[in-house]
């Protein structure tokens, strides 16, 4: 993306899914802009969550948002997860369903830096799994109710337990 099409989208964050296609910037050039910002952002140690959080919640495809928001999650190095983490379960799209997993099955090695317990962090990806709401969300929540990691585990046996479920 030339630094033309990078002013374009830094100045039209209102109604953005509309203009970046007038602007000739398809999904994924504004996906790999995205991912490409916040690793630039890790890298160099600055902090533009508040810009690309802005321009995400601007974009109303929300297969192209849940894709960004997906990769973002598993992306490690930032500080962001739990805010991710949030707007994957507000967004509730089922492709975020094996990222969730993956960040489940990973004993949160990435999120160290969050100081939290694994009860409080599983926390985060249960009322994502729970608001997504489909068979396969529920199921994944059963699943790591019989987690080996208590911590998960708890919390996840919780979840079914404010769902309603058994």
């Amino acid at each position: 993306m030339d630094k033309s099409q990078r002013t374009l989208l830094d100045t039209i964050r209102a109604n953005l899914s509309e203009r970046h296609k007038l602007a000739g910037i398809d999904a994924d050039s504004l996906k790999n802009y995205l991912l490409g910002e916040m690793q630039a952002d890790i890298a160099s140690d600055d902090d533009n969550w508040m810009s690309l959080d802005g321009m995400i919640d601007c974009i109303a495809d929300a297969h192209v948002k849940a894709d960004i928001l997906n990769n973002l999650l598993m992306m490690p190095g930032h500080y962001h997860h739990q805010e991710i983490t949030r707007k994957i379960q507000n967004l509730g799209h089922p492709s975020s369903i094996p990222c969730i997993r993956t960040m489940l099955e990973s004993g949160f090695d990435t999120l160290q830096y969050t100081c939290s317990d694994d009860e409080v962090i599983a926390k985060w990806f249960s009322h994502a799994l729970a608001d997504i709401g489909t068979p396969e969300s529920i199921a994944l929540i059963r699943a790591f109710a019989s987690s080996p990691n208590e911590g998960i585990a708890a919390e996840m046996r919780y979840r079914l337990e404010q769902l309603g479920i058994s």
